[in-house]
């Protein structure tokens, strides 16, 4: 079933990620979710998964001519949402790792 789900969260970011290139779409904010929840299935092992989810959603921020960043709330909200999703998937790999070398 989480396979699924995990399906699903890629199909709807490449979707998203094709949309983001249009300036007035709201596709951007499919991909923040896309993001947090790609930092929450790394927490949680998935690591494959998580990147894959990392580097389309990241590309889709990225390239997306709809993100301001003249706007001072912008330029906090981009970084703390790229901390907690990367942040996520590093704490996965860094579990993993634990366990292994025991």
């Amino acid at each position: 079933m989480f396979k699924i789900i995990i399906g699903c969260a890629v199909i709807f970011s490449f979707v998203c990620m094709l949309l983001a290139a249009a300036p007035f779409t709201p596709a951007i904010s499919g991909s923040f979710i896309m993001l947090l929840f790609s930092g929450a299935i790394g927490y949680k092992g998935y690591l494959q998964s998580s990147l894959i989810l990392l580097l389309i959603n990241t590309l889709a921020v990225i390239g997306s001519p709809a993100i301001n960043i003249e706007n001072t709330q912008t330029l906090l909200f981009i970084p703390i949402l790229f901390s907690i999703s990367f942040g996520g998937v590093l704490v996965g790999i860094r579990k993993l790792t634990s366990k292994h070398v025991l």
